[in-house]
C-alpha cells in the first residue's frame, strides 16, 4: 500500500539552497571534460585544500588555467569563483563527505550501521537541496493530466518503476512499469501527445530508457527523467529532468542504496498529486484499505478515543 502523510504546517525550504557544492560536482563526474574531471577529482579528493585556495593556485594544483577554473564554476552554475569558494565552504561545513564504501575491511559491525544510515541521510539530504522545486511540480503537472504514463526502469530502477506504479494507480491514474527492454521500445512506440513516459536510470545511460524516451518524443509524448547525472543521455532525453544526489563509490553500491533518494522524488509527486485531489484521493486509498482488509481477512484498526481536558 502507499504510505500516508499526515498534514501539517511545515514550512518549504527555500529555492536558493546552499551547501550543495560536492553534490555538484559529483553529479558532474561523468559527463564532464578531461578539464572538468581533473579539477572536480581534486576537489573532491582535498576538498579542505581547495576550498582555502586562490583561483590561481587551484589552477596551478589541478594543471590548469584560471580560466578553466572560471569556466569550472560558472558550469556548476556559480556567479563567480568567490561564490564557488563561499559554497564549498558551506559544504564542507555540512559534512556532505560521507562515502558509502562497498566493504570497508576491520569496520565493526556498529561502525558499519552507523555509517550506513548517514550515508542514505547524508544522499536525502543532498538529494532535498539539488531537486527543482519547480520541475517537481511541473511534473507532477504533466503526471495528473496524463492518459497513460508509463514508468521505465531495469535492475534496481525496475524496482522504483514498480512502486511509483502502486502509487499512482492508487490515485485513479493509469500507470504502467515496464522493466523489460523490449517490452520498453515496444510501449513507447505507440505513445500520443496524451501520454507520459517516464524514465528512471540511476547513471542516466541506459540504452534502451534513452532510446524510449527519444521515441516517445518523437512521437509528441511528454517525457520526465530520474537520475542522479543531470548532463547523462537520459536527462537529455527527457523534458523535464529530476536530479537525485546519491554519492556512490562503485556503481553496484549506488544501484540498491540510490533507490531510497529516488523513491524519496517519487513520494514527493505522489503527495503533491493526491494533495490536488485530496477528497477524491483520500476516498480512493479508503477504498483499497477495505477491499485489501477484506480480502486477506484484517480487522479494521479500533478508533482511539479522544479525552478532552478538564
Amino acid at each position: 500500500m502507499p504510505p500516508r502523510l499526515h498534514s501539517g504546517s511545515a514550512s518549504a525550504p527555500g529555492s536558493d539552497f546552499k551547501g550543495t557544492c560536492l553534490a555538484r560536482i559529483r553529479a558532474r563526474l561523468r559527463d564532464g571534460s578531461r578539464t572538468s574531471l581533473r579539477i572536480s577529482r581534486f576537489i573532491l579528493r582535498s576538498p579542505g585544500r581547495a576550498q582555502g585556495m586562490s583561483i590561481a593556485a587551484l589552477a596551478a594544483a589541478c594543471g590548469t588555467s584560471t580560466a578553466s577554473i572560471s569556466r569550472f564554476c560558472k558550469d556548476l552554475e556559480y556567479l563567480s569563483f568567490k561564490d564557488f569558494q563561499l559554497d564549498l565552504a558551506a559544504s564542507l561545513a555540512r559534512n556532505n563527505g560521507i562515502v558509502l564504501e562497498d566493504f570497508a575491511p576491520g569496520a565493526t559491525p556498529k561502525a558499519i550501521i552507523r555509517r550506513v544510515f548517514e550515508a542514505n541521510r547524508q544522499s536525502l539530504s543532498d538529494t532535498e537541496q539539488v531537486v527543482d522545486h519547480s520541475r517537481l511540480i511541473q511534473a507532477a503537472r504533466l503526471l495528473r493530466r496524463a492518459r497513460r504514463i508509463f514508468l521505465l526502469g531495469s535492475g534496481g530502477s525496475a524496482l522504483v518503476a514498480t512502486e511509483a506504479e502502486q502509487r499512482f494507480l492508487s490515485l485513479g491514474l493509469t500507470a504502467i512499469a515496464l522493466g523489460d527492454a523490449y517490452t520498453m521500445i515496444f510501449a513507447t512506440s505507440s505513445v500520443g501527445r496524451k501520454d507520459v513516459v517516464f524514465g528512471i536510470s540511476h547513471t542516466g545511460q541506459n540504452p534502451f530508457v534513452i532510446e524510449a524516451l527519444n521515441q516517445a518524443r518523437r512521437r509528441g509524448a511528454r517525457t520526465i527523467a530520474l537520475t542522479n547525472y543531470p548532463r547523462s543521455p537520459v536527462a537529455a532525453g527527457a523534458e523535464i529532468a529530476l536530479i537525485t544526489a546519491y554519492q556512490e563509490h562503485r556503481i553496484n553500491a549506488a544501484v540498491s542504496s540510490s533507490r531510497i533518494a529516488q523513491m524519496c522524488v517519487i513520494d514527493s509527486l505522489y503527495f503533491i498529486l493526491g494533495s490536488w485531489g485530496a477528497r477524491r484521493a483520500r476516498k480512493l486509498v479508503e477504498e483499497e484499505e477495505k477491499r485489501a482488509r477484506r480480502i486477506l481477512r484484517v480487522p479494521a484498526p479500533a478508533k482511539v478515543k479522544t479525552v478532552k481536558s478538564p
